[in-house]
């Protein structure tokens, strides 16, 4: 099964995001070996080629007021795009750092809740002891108790929640939604320390999911453990750690540009108008 289309390519993708990386197009003058990233028409206009998805622009020829260099600057000192599997790898880092952040958001939110409910836990206890007592009484004059047990044992639990099992608790959700903010944070601007800190911190996790799916297994848990196994697969292998697939001597990105640039789509069949 697929998880995008057919013809789906990331460099196209990203491009109609962050806009075509056209050397060519913000130089003056064309030289000669400059053929594999434009072409001048002849009516003042220039197709420019994308190093990212390949695609030929065609726009008009910069004026010296408006372009970046007077003519294309060497290769090697021309910024270059990630395209085919560094780019993918980079979009599942974005992915990762995305459930990081949201991770984040929910143990933020739940700390604050915490804190909420100890700040105001007398009239908790009170509440929940006022409910519990509510429904025994109206339960016992039914025959239907035994349905209500597990409602009443969590109300009664609530009323006896003491404030230091709530401060525990507000610690736990609190440090969780700092390591998970930090996670996204810094996977997001690819930082290699915080791949290993989000291994460690998914090993740390899937021993307390496993121990919820003994409890009680849901779709959901599920769901979550395996997205966990895979994430922490994926880094492992993927991004080399722990001296892993090459270590990190194998992290070189593997574009083969001289393959590339040797074999330029003619302009004249693909061109996109800007």
């Amino acid at each position: 099964m697929r998880l995008v289309p057919k013809r789906w390519h990331n460099e196209t993708w990203i491009c109609s995001l962050r806009g075509h990386c056209v050397p060519a197009a913000v130089a003056v003058h064309l030289r000669e070996g400059d053929r594999a990233l434009g072409e001048d028409v002849g009516d003042g206009t220039r197709f420019s080629r994308c190093l990212r998805c390949d695609a030929w622009v065609r726009e008009d020829i910069p004026t010296a007021d408006t372009a970046t260099y007077d003519v294309v600057p060497p290769w090697d000192e021309i910024e270059k795009p990630r395209r085919g599997k560094p780019l993918q790898d980079a979009i599942f880092m974005r992915l990762i750092a995305i459930d990081r952040g949201v991770h984040a958001v929910l143990f933020g939110t739940l700390a604050i809740v915490l804190l909420i409910v100890q700040v105001r836990l007398p009239s908790v206890h009170e509440w929940a002891r006022s409910i519990a007592d509510g429904l025994q009484t109206a339960v016992d004059q039914t025959a239907r108790a035994g349905s209500h047990t597990f409602l009443h044992e969590k109300l009664d639990s609530l009323a006896d929640l003491s404030s230091s099992e709530l401060t525990v608790l507000m610690v736990t959700a609190s440090v969780y939604a700092v390591v998970e903010g930090v996670e996204a944070v810094f996977l997001w601007k690819e930082r290699r320390w915080a791949e290993y800190l989000t291994v460690v911190a998914t090993v740390g996790f899937i021993p307390f999911e496993v121990r919820e799916l003994v409890t009680r297994v849901t779709a959901l848990r599920i769901g979550a453990l395996l997205v966990n196994i895979a994430i922490l697969v994926w880094l492992v292998w993927n991004k080399h750690l722990f001296g892993l697939n090459g270590g990190e001597a194998a992290l070189e990105e593997n574009i083969d540009w001289d393959a590339i640039l040797a074999s330029p789509v003619a302009p004249a069949r693909t061109p996109v108008e800007h």
